[in-house]
C-alpha cells in the first residue's frame, strides 16, 4: 500500500507539473487584471495604468486596472494574495502593504513573503515634504524649529496608517526630535485635497502632489533623496537643509500570487523590464515624478527584506502604531 501511495503521489505531482507547464506555454490566453490597492489618482494608480497599457501591447491581451482601496492598501493586496496562481491577477503596490504590513495592528490576513511572488520593481522616487502656504517654513530646518516650538500642534497627512508616507513622517519626527500629529486618509488624493483646503499642515507625499506644487497651491520644503529630484530641481534635499540623516527613497513593484509558474513570472518580468526601458514610458512616468526602475524578482525580494528590517527597527524605536 505504501508503494502504491508513493506511485500515486508521483503521478499526481507529474500531472500538476505538466498542467503548469501547459498553462505557461499558452499564457496569456485571456485578459489580465492589475489590482491597484488605492483610489484612482495617486502614484500607485498612475504607475499601474502605465504598466498595464504596455503589458497589453506586449502580451496581446487586454489588461484591466482594478482599483480596490481599503485598509492602507491591504484589501487589494489580500485579494491578489488569494487569487489563483496563474499570472492573470497582478498587483502594483509599495512599501506599506508589502513591507510594513506585518507590523500593523492587527496584521492583514496575508504574509507578503509567503503569499505574493515578486515580478519586478517598477518605479522609485523620494518623498516630497509639502506644506500648505500658511505654514511659515521655507525648508526642513525652519519646519523643525516651528515644530519644536509648538509640539503636537502641526499635523501631517498621509495616504493611510502604515503607508510609506506615514512611516516617512514618523522617521522625520524621530530623527528631528519633533512631535507632529499624524492624520491618515484613505489614499493620497483625499489627503492632498484636505491639505490644499487648509485642513492640514503638511505631509511627506508621493509625486501625485506635483501639480499642486507647480501651480503654487502647495509648497515643497524638501525631498527625501540624496540628490536633486528632476521634477523639482530648485527644491533642496531634506538632508541638505536641517536633517542630514533623513535620506529615504521608496518604490512601487509588480507582484502576483505565490505559486505562479516561474515561466510566467519570467515572461512578465521580461515584458515589464522591456516596457520600463522604452523612452516614452520613462518620459511619461517622469512627468508624474516617477523614475522608471526595473529589477529581477530576486532583487525586489531582497529590497523588501531589507525594508522589513528597517521598518521593524523604526517601530520598536518610536513605538508608533501602524493601525
Amino acid at each position: 500500500m505504501h508503494k502504491k501511495f508513493r506511485i500515486f503521489r508521483i503521478c499526481a505531482a507529474t500531472l500538476l507539473l505538466n498542467a503548469a507547464l501547459s498553462a505557461a506555454q499558452t499564457y496569456p490566453a485571456k485578459p489580465l487584471r492589475v489590482v491597484v490597492p488605492y483610489p484612482a489618482g495617486g502614484g500607485v494608480d498612475i504607475t499601474g495604468r502605465a504598466i498595464a497599457q504596455k503589458l497589453a501591447e506586449a502580451l496581446g491581451q487586454s489588461v484591466i486596472v482594478d482599483n480596490r482601496p481599503g485598509a492602507t492598501g491591504t484589501v487589494g493586496t489580500d485579494y491578489v494574495a488569494k487569487s489563483a496562481p496563474d499570472g492573470y491577477t497582478l498587483l502594483v503596490a509599495g512599501r506599506g502593504p508589502i513591507a510594513a504590513a506585518h507590523l500593523m495592528n492587527p496584521p492583514p490576513p496575508y504574509v507578503s513573503a509567503r503569499d505574493l511572488a515578486p515580478i519586478s520593481n517598477l518605479v522609485s522616487w523620494p518623498y516630497i515634504l509639502v506644506a500648505h502656504p500658511s505654514v511659515p517654513a521655507r525648508n526642513a530646518r525652519e519646519l523643525i524649529a516651528i515644530a519644536k516650538a509648538k509640539p503636537g500642534v502641526l499635523n501631517m497627512v498621509s495616504g493611510g496608517a502604515g503607508s510609506g508616507q506615514h512611516i516617512a513622517g514618523e522617521l522625520f519626527n524621530m530623527l528631528a526630535g519633533t512631535r507632529m500629529t499624524h492624520i491618515p486618509y484613505k489614499g493620497t488624493a483625499p489627503a492632498i485635497t484636505d491639505l490644499m483646503g487648509g485642513h492640514a499642515d503638511l505631509g511627506f507625499l508621493d509625486p501625485a502632489v506635483l501639480p499642486q506644487i507647480l501651480s503654487g497651491r502647495l509648497k515643497a520644503l524638501g525631498v527625501s533623496g540624496d540628490t536633486v529630484y528632476p521634477p523639482l530641481p530648485a527644491v533642496p534635499t531634506i538632508s541638505q537643509t536641517g536633517l542630514p540623516a533623513f535620506v529615504t527613497l521608496t518604490w512601487y513593484g509588480l507582484f502576483t500570487s505565490a505559486g505562479t509558474p516561474r515561466e510566467i513570472i519570467n515572461r512578465l518580468n521580461a515584458e515589464t523590464v522591456r516596457a520600463l526601458a522604452q523612452p516614452d514610458v520613462k518620459a511619461k512616468l517622469l512627468t508624474q515624478g516617477l523614475i522608471a526602475t526595473s529589477s529581477t524578482p530576486e532583487h525586489l525580494a531582497a529590497d523588501i527584506r531589507a525594508d522589513n528590517e528597517r521598518l521593524t527597527k523604526l517601530v520598536k524605536a518610536t513605538g508608533i502604531q501602524l493601525n
